[in-house]
């Protein structure tokens, strides 16, 4: 019986902590202008103050992908040109 209990509440927990991954992906964003700054990181607080606070809900699907797919050719470019 308690073990049903504790995996429910630890699914719950992690549910939990999994819809709220949004404030930590801004505060990462918000970091990444601190610790590199340029003209290449200016795009995260703009994405994030100017578009992904101001909806009403969530931001969409396609905003994350973006993000993502922008982190993913900086990490490259960045990459490419150390080498």
């Amino acid at each position: 019986m308690w073990d049903n209990i504790m995996l429910s509440c630890l699914a719950a927990i992690t549910y939990a902590l999994i819809s709220n991954t949004q404030k930590l992906a801004y505060f990462f964003m918000l970091l990444s202008i601190f610790t590199n700054a340029g003209l290449i990181s200016i795009v995260y607080p703009l994405a994030v103050f100017g578009y992904a606070l101001l909806e009403e809900t969530r931001p969409s699907k396609l905003f994350w992908r973006i993000m993502l797919y922008y982190s993913i050719g900086v990490v490259c470019a960045k990459c490419i040109m150390n080498l």
